[in-house]
């Protein structure tokens, strides 16, 4: 058994150096190609300025308000209100939560600050909840709610 798989390893060392072989037969000709020169090229310089010169240019229109992307208020971190962004086992796992939050959504946690809240449950222990604090009131609490919620990310506006 040894013997046939000896065989078989040199028979497929045989193939590849002859493969190899083949190849650089084919890079002489490659080379030969590479000395030809290319006369023209598919957009001349002179191409640029005709087609510039039959027509105007063209200007996408200004998005209408009803168009435009909502933004999330501008936030200072001073208030009574903050959103509940998740609850965490650990204090460690709640400040990797807020760092990968801040990543994920750069524009919606701008002005935030990361507030921790241990919260006992019953049966269950300690949990730490992820707050993106502080709003002066629930109304834009709420709005920054609304931008976390259009991107699939749970959010509880809440008093602290």
């Amino acid at each position: 058994m040894w013997d046939d798989i000896k065989k078989g390893s040199k028979q497929a060392a045989d193939s590849t150096k002859e493969a190899l072989g083949s190849l650089s037969e084919d890079n002489d000709s490659a080379e030969a190609v590479k000395e030809d020169k290319i006369e023209m090229s598919a957009l001349d310089t002179n191409d640029v300025e005709e087609a510039d010169q039959k027509g105007p240019v063209i200007t996408p229109a200004p998005l209408k308000n009803s168009e435009k992307i909502a933004q999330p208020p501008v936030i200072k971190a001073t208030g009574k209100y903050a959103v509940h962004l998740s609850s965490n086992k650990s204090k460690t796992s709640a400040e990797k939560e807020w760092a990968e939050l801040k990543n994920a959504f750069p524009k919606e946690t701008n002005g935030l600050s990361l507030q921790l809240k241990p919260v006992k449950i019953t049966g269950k222990g300690t949990f730490y909840r992820v707050l993106g604090a502080a709003f002066g009131d629930r109304a834009d609490a709420n709005k920054a709610c609304e931008a976390f919620k259009r991107k699939k990310q749970y959010c509880v506006p809440i008093k602290l």
